[in-house]
């Protein structure tokens, strides 16, 4: 996943790619887990500690990442900087690739499911029906260590920051179970009318957009 987003934020022929660069900053951290990963660990680090789970109250020196990671959260929203927070995972058990968010009051909700929604019409993998935006997900107990998901990153850091687009990105080892038929990108055209931009849509077709995750 985190390939595939790399590459399309940096591609130069994609319109939402340059309308991306053009209006945010984004700040990639590739892995938060180096040392349990390099020891086979998918889930746990060299502490069999889930650090998914630690964002509520970070060590520096048991959980250096995460407490790096929240801190850069933290003062991008100190400094009224941050808009959009996601956390990238790979799901063993559901299949596609869905978000997790939380559960918000109404307003918040909308535009939160919304993002969702518009990730769904510019993937052909990403299944909006598939999303879970409950609190009795948030409730719900791991099965491998009984922790809930208060002290997940999405969950914490929404607490702590109020932020409305706070997601995990979830997406399946192996498959997906729906492809979504996409309509090609809607560009600015050059021609101005009155001063006001003309948008004016590509010929028809599906679009086989860059942002997969293959």
């Amino acid at each position: 996943m985190f390939n595939a987003l790399l590459k399309f934020i940096v591609s130069k022929d994609d319109p939402r790619a340059k309308a991306l660069r053009d209006n945010f900053v984004m700040v990639l951290v590739p892995m938060l887990n180096p040392d349990g990963v390099s020891r086979g660990h998918y889930r746990v680090d060299t502490h069999g500690l889930n650090l998914n789970r630690m964002y509520i109250n970070p060590n520096v020196v048991e959980h250096p990442s995460i407490y790096a990671a929240r801190e850069i959260v933290l003062e991008l929203n100190r400094s009224k900087r941050l808009f959009l927070y996601c956390d990238l995972h790979a799901h063993a058990g559901k299949k596609g690739c869905f978000v997790y968010g939380n559960k918000l009051a109404f307003k918040q909700q909308v535009e939160s499911k919304l993002f969702a929604k518009l990730l769904s019409m510019n993937s052909e993998y990403f299944e909006y029906d598939s999303c879970s935006f409950s609190e009795s997900n948030t409730k719900l107990k791991d099965k491998n260590d009984g922790e809930d998901k208060e002290g997940a990153g999405r969950v914490a850091l929404f607490k702590q920051t109020n932020l409305t687009n706070c997601y995990t990105l979830e997406c399946n080892y192996n498959s997906g179970s729906t492809r979504n038929v996409l309509s090609k990108p809607i560009v600015v055209s050059p021609e101005k009318e009155n001063n006001k931009p003309i948008r004016t849509p590509r010929e028809e077709g599906s679009y086989e957009g860059k942002f997969d995750f293959s």
